[in-house]
């Protein structure tokens, strides 16, 4: 370096003086020199680096595979940090957290088990009972699962009238706007042929003197049972001889004599299946969820802005969520201004789709879970899913897994969609719900009756204090807590006493056990040790029993006691008339 400053110092001020062209020109021949050393130099690097390049991407396979594993799992850290909104030092989730001593995929004892419905010796059949000359006619509200329990339970009223059912007219004005007529959405043929030995059933009423045959219409209260529709209609009925009993859901009473119950379950389980097109439909949406994974979950989740509104829940969004949501509802004037927090606190609340995912990852599931989403359009959309994405980045549903073209036929029909819905839900290998709404209720008796599938309830009113004291906790402390506030709600047998709860949801009288091949199996609540049973005591105190919500009487509702009749022109004709039905929202809500 000092021979080169000597040099540059000679050039300059030695020799300037006496040859300055000279002194120029070596001046400007060794910069390039200089400059040339460097560009090998910058060469030589490039070299290096290509060489390191290729060592890398030459590495084995599976070396290859765990750097990209690594850098996936750095990615969802990443992602979970900046949707969940936690303290990532204290709640740290797991992408699995091991084996938690249950089956993730099936129900405890659900072998010992089985549906049953068949009648019994004593159960007349449809060719000794009906009474000729004499129609019932049963009109549905709703959407596709409330009008599921309406039909179901117009066979039953049917029964008991001894009349002939015409096929139920479908709910065409509801919030859903669905034109569909019942033979486009369930298979009439066989719902007429497979309960031939039941009820006599006809696709439409008959002339009267060559004229449309105009019934008598008329509603009856709400868990009427069969004396009150002997005492109420049955008069009605022999006098017109044609009735339509008119926003049929709901409208038979949740305990009713054994034979009866198990009609309820023959027609719901084995008589009202969707037509061709919705079932093919349907399965070719379960192959495809079964060629991605073995087991899956599927999700019906309700948290929609009109729902959300008439719900009165706050989920955080401030200003903006209260003036959006509080606009909604002030479009039923016969709403009551809310308390968000107490309806929360009560279990009143759909679950956030951040708290469902949490939820299923605190009770076992693994990141790499593959779930199906029933829902109809979630409040924020992506805003509000991109939690339970980061949780559960496998998300699909039927937008997803099928095209435009496929869905054509169906996706004009809110009730067709529904249906494929429920057709996967049905057949997941674990359904999950964030509401207690009719298909949430529907597809749990379901699942009972075939077999027991796990069905996950939220304990809503439980799990609003972990949810909102997770900060405060760390992840196995939440985790936890929720597998314990969750005995009870998990699809398993005997988890709501015989009796109690809504029927379509609990149908224990078509539940039958294998007590010999269960008395060969592992412990039961009469052979548990009694360290056992205590441990089964101390957890219903501490998470109360799953039954405590459901309701243990078919109390019939004071405003729906009273009769209530119309004439073929809509005017009253009882002195004492019925209150003002609830808001249609309300039917949105519970579907």
């Amino acid at each position: 370096m000092k021979r080169k400053k000597r040099e540059r110092h000679s050039l300059v001020g030695g020799n300037h003086a006496a040859d300055p062209f000279a002194n120029v020109l070596h001046l400007f021949l060794l910069r390039r020199r200089h400059r040339l050393l460097h560009l090998l130099s910058a060469s030589f690097g490039c070299l290096l680096l290509v060489l390191a390049a290729v060592s890398v991407f030459s590495q084995p396979p599976a070396a290859t595979n765990e750097l990209l594993r690594h850098q996936s799992a750095v990615n969802t850290e990443a992602t979970l940090v900046a949707h969940l909104k936690v303290d990532q030092k204290s709640f740290q989730i797991p992408d699995s957290v091991g084996n938690l001593g249950r089956h993730l995929w099936s129900s405890r004892e659900s072998e010992f088990y089985f549906g049953c419905s068949n009648a019994s010796h004593k159960f007349l059949t449809a060719n000794v009972k009906t009474r000729p000359n004499r129609y019932l006619v049963i009109a549905t509200s709703g959407g596709l699962n409330q009008q599921r329990t309406g039909i179901t339970d117009a066979v039953v009223a049917a029964y008991i009238l001894n009349t002939t059912l015409v096929i139920p007219k479908l709910d065409q004005n509801s919030y859903w706007k669905d034109k569909s007529n019942f033979d486009e959405i369930f298979d009439v043929g066989w719902f007429i042929s497979s309960l031939s030995k039941d009820v006599k059933i006809i696709k439409e009423l008959p002339s009267k003197g060559g004229k449309v045959w105009t019934p008598y219409h008329m509603r009856v209260p709400r868990k009427c049972n069969k004396k009150c529709y002997e005492n109420r209609v049955l008069p009605v009925l022999n006098k017109k001889h044609a009735v339509q009993l008119s926003k049929f859901d709901y409208r038979l009473s949740n305990r009713l004599e054994t034979d009866l119950q198990k009609l309820r379950c023959r027609v719901n389980y084995h008589s009202l299946r969707f037509t061709d097109p919705v079932r093919e439909m349907g399965q070719l949406l379960i192959e495809r969820m079964r060629m991605k994974t073995k087991h899956f979950i599927a999700l019906h989740l309700r948290f929609e802005p009109d729902m959300l509104a008439f719900s009165g829940c706050y989920y955080g969004g401030g200003d903006k969520e209260r003036k959006e949501l509080g606009a909604i509802r002030k479009r039923w004037k016969t709403l009551h201004a809310s308390n968000p927090d107490k309806v929360r606190r009560h279990g009143r609340c759909p679950l956030t789709p951040e708290e469902v995912g949490l939820m299923l990852r605190a009770l076992g599931f693994g990141s790499d879970v593959h779930i199906y989403v029933a829902s109809g359009e979630v409040y924020r959309g992506e805003e509000t899913l991109a939690p339970l994405k980061a949780l559960f980045p496998n998300f699909l549903s039927k937008e997803t897994m099928a095209t435009k073209e496929e869905l054509a036929p169906f996706s004009a029909y809110s009730s067709r969609m529904a249906a494929l819905d429920y057709i996967v839900c049905d057949e997941s290998d674990v359904f999950v719900t964030n509401n207690n709404g009719n298909m949430a209720r529907m597809l749990a008796g379901r699942r009972r009756y075939f077999g027991h599938k796990p069905t996950i309830r939220p304990n809503a009113k439980k799990l609003y204090q972990f949810f909102l004291n997770r900060s405060n906790m760390t992840w196995e402390e939440f985790a936890s807590k929720v597998r314990a506030s969750q005995i009870g709600f998990m699809g398993e047998p005997n988890e709501v006493k015989p009796g109690r709860g809504e029927f379509h949801e609990n149908p224990s009288s078509c539940i039958c056990e294998n007590s010999e091949a269960k008395a060969r199996g592992g412990p039961t609540l009469q052979n548990q040790t009694p360290g056992e049973l205590k441990n089964e005591e101390n957890n219903k105190m501490d998470t109360g029993d799953a039954t405590d919500e459901q309701s243990t009487e078919d109390e019939h509702d004071s405003s729906d006691m009273v009769d209530y009749s119309e004439t073929t022109d809509g005017t009253n004709i009882n002195t004492i008339q019925l209150k003002s039905d609830q808001p249609e929202v309300e039917e949105f809500f519970s579907d």
